[in-house]
C-alpha cells in the first residue's frame, strides 16, 4: 500500500512454498518499530490485500511468559488460542461483548508438529502495554495464558474475519512473574531470543 510503513518480502522455500514476510515497519514520527495490536491487524490486512489469499498466517515475535507455568527464556511457544486480555467489555445481560473483548481465537491443533520441532504449546494472550498490572494478571491467570505479547491476538481477528488460519509463534524474552522489571529483561535478552 503506498504510504504504508509496512515492508514486505516474497520468496520460495523448499519445495515451492511460497513465503510472504511482513514486517510492521519503522514509526517516521516516534524512530521506533511499529509495535502492538494496531499496527499489527492493520499489517496483517493489507498483506492479506497485498498478496491475496493465503493458506496460513503466523506471528511470530518475542513475548514474555510465565515461569509458574514453565517457560523459561528462549523457549518458543505455539499458541493454542490467542486471546485479548485488556479489552475489557462487561456485559450483565447475555455475556457477548464480554466474549468479544477476549476474543479467544483458537488455532489449528499442530501439537504432532510443535512436539516434532521442539516448541511449546500454550494460550498467548495480547494486550498494548509492557507492563502487566494486577487486573491484567488475574485476568492472564485465569484464562490459562502461558505467553504474553502485544499483537497475536489482533492479528487473529483480522484472520477470523477473513477466515484464514492462524497461528502465533513466539520467543521467550522475559518472565512476567519472575520479579525483575520486564524492560530489563526483554533488553538483555532480544537479541538471544529473536
Amino acid at each position: 500500500l503506498n504510504g504504508a510503513p509496512f515492508v514486505a518480502w516474497t520468496g520460495l522455500a523448499e519445495k515451492g512454498l511460497k513465503l510472504n514476510v511482513v514486517w510492521c515497519g519503522y514509526d517516521k514520527r516516534f524512530g521506533v518499530n511499529n509495535v502492538a495490536t494496531t499496527a499489527a491487524a492493520v499489517a496483517a490486512y493489507a498483506a492479506v490485500v497485498a498478496f491475496g489469499r493465503v493458506d496460513l498466517i503466523i506471528s511470530a515475535g518475542t513475548a514474555g511468559a510465565f515461569g509458574q507455568r514453565g517457560a523459561k527464556i528462549c523457549d518458543v511457544f505455539m499458541s493454542s488460542k490467542c486471546i485479548f486480555h485488556s479489552r475489557r467489555i462487561p456485559d450483565s445481560v447475555t455475556g457477548v461483548l464480554e466474549e468479544y473483548g477476549f476474543g479467544h481465537f483458537r488455532s489449528p491443533p499442530l501439537y504432532r508438529l510443535a512436539r516434532e520441532v521442539g516448541l511449546h504449546v500454550g494460550v498467548v494472550s495480547t494486550a498494548d502495554s509492557l507492563d502487566c498490572n494486577p487486573t491484567d494478571m488475574s485476568l492472564l491467570l485465569a484464562e490459562g495464558a502461558v505467553v504474553k505479547e502485544m499483537e497475536a491476538a489482533a492479528v487473529a481477528w483480522v484472520c477470523q474475519q477473513l477466515a484464514i488460519p492462524f497461528i502465533a509463534l513466539k520467543a521467550v524474552t522475559d518472565i512476567i512473574d519472575g520479579g525483575e522489571p520486564t524492560r530489563e529483561q526483554f533488553d538483555r535478552n532480544l537479541a538471544t531470543a529473536a
